[in-house]
């Protein structure tokens, strides 16, 4: 049974109307190309009003702190774009398949706040006023939800086969150092705005680890405004799913299958890696014990 088959899949946290954001990192890939064709037309008077610029931020224009996230660099090859949108299709089509259309939205405009706020933090600390772009930050958050789901899931690093997790670790590293060097009053050393690579990490880490839905916020807020119809509990014989719960081993279990299907619908079965494929054979055989059992 697929994964949109199982009833306690289909909760408030479904794609959107399944037809407008069904698809929600293809649209955040469509507003990052087309926001950077308007960069290139403009002769980057756009990006002048959408960069993360301290000052700017500090005089109250805090739409920066989000709208910086959808910029790139339009000089020279468009590699800065590309290598983001890259990632963002590779490991957002898995993570929203997960975690649903809206919430997966949410989680990547919030990890472009955070990852932005960092990255302000550092620069009046340090008193730089260079402003930052990219979706870097914001990829990041993503790459570190994956990889805590996916650890040993490979991808190619040139020409070589690299576990995700071991990517993480890297970018870990490569932006950890300049910051401390900065930090320590080297001052910048290049143009990359680590701290917001790190701030990303550090959301999607704390994301898992807490078990954050900001989904339910959302829902909290639309409840102020319009509250629903109270409707009355289903009977107990019949099972909801509610992922807010705490749940017992065997419905442990089902979460990690479900993961495990959403991976394989995106990247085919070949994808498995031997832990995987062993937690489809202990479910599969807890459901055939439980067939037996009835």
């Amino acid at each position: 049974m697929g994964i949109y088959n199982r009833d306690y899949f289909r909760n408030d946290n479904r794609p959107l109307r399944e037809g407008f954001l069904a698809s929600g990192f293809k649209w955040i890939i469509a507003v990052n190309v087309v926001v950077f064709i308007c960069q290139i037309v403009s002769n980057d008077a756009l990006t002048r009003w959408l960069d993360l610029a301290p000052d700017d931020v500090r005089h109250g224009q805090i739409w920066r702190l989000v709208t910086y996230a959808f910029c790139h660099d339009t000089h020279g090859l468009p590699l800065h774009i590309l290598f983001n949108m890259l990632f963002l299709y590779w490991f957002g089509a898995t993570l929203e398949r997960m975690y649903g259309t809206r919430e997966f939205v949410l989680f990547y405009l919030a990890g472009a706040l955070v990852s932005g706020a960092a990255n302000l933090g550092l620069s009046l600390f340090l008193r730089d006023q260079a402003p930052a772009i990219g979706a870097s930050g914001a990829v990041m958050a993503v790459l570190m939800l994956y990889a805590i789901h996916f650890p040993r899931d490979e991808m190619y690093v040139f020409l070589f086969r690299v576990q995700v997790r071991f990517v993480v670790l890297f970018y870990v590293v490569v932006d950890l150092l300049p910051v401390l060097q900065a930090v320590r009053g080297d001052g910048r050393t290049d143009n990359v705005a680590h701290m917001a690579h790190l701030g990303g990490l550090a959301f999607g880490y704390l994301y898992h680890h807490f078990g954050l839905r900001l989904d339910r916020g959302w829902g909290s807020i639309k409840n102020l405004r319009a509250p629903r119809i109270r409707i009355k509990r289903p009977p107990e014989s019949i099972r909801v799913y509610d992922p807010y719960k705490e749940e017992d081993p065997s419905e442990n279990l089902d979460v990690k299958v479900d993961a495990i299907l959403a991976k394989i619908q995106a990247h085919g079965e070949a994808s498995l890696n031997d832990q995987e494929r062993e937690t489809l054979r202990r479910a599969s055989q807890r459901y055939k014990e439980n067939l037996r059992n009835r």
